[in-house]
């Protein structure tokens, strides 16, 4: 099951965080910069789903994939963020 908790330290206002089920990866989203480019709903539309809550579901596919598809948001709206990276991220 999803959740929205932070993962190391949690994430900074407006952004929301979905915990990846290791428990030290997560996908945050910033919602001011989505421009709805909709690549992450294409690449991988039973984790990125819209008409649910919460509308990102990290655990309904392999972590590598989810990975792979955050990576493509044009706005990095979407980015990952790994316990111990220090405010380091990976993101589209």
């Amino acid at each position: 099951m999803s959740t929205q908790e932070p993962v190391a330290g949690g994430p900074p206002a407006g952004v929301r965080s979905y915990a990846l089920p290791d428990g030290r990866t997560a996908v945050t989203f910033e919602a001011a910069l989505c421009r709805h480019a909709a690549e992450c709903v294409r690449g991988l539309p039973a984790v990125f789903d819209t008409s649910k809550r919460p509308w990102i579901q990290p655990d309904r596919a392999p972590a590598d994939a989810v990975v792979e598809v955050v990576g493509r948001c044009p706005t990095r709206a979407l980015k990952i963020v790994r316990e111990g990276d220090a405010g380091a991220d990976s993101g589209g």
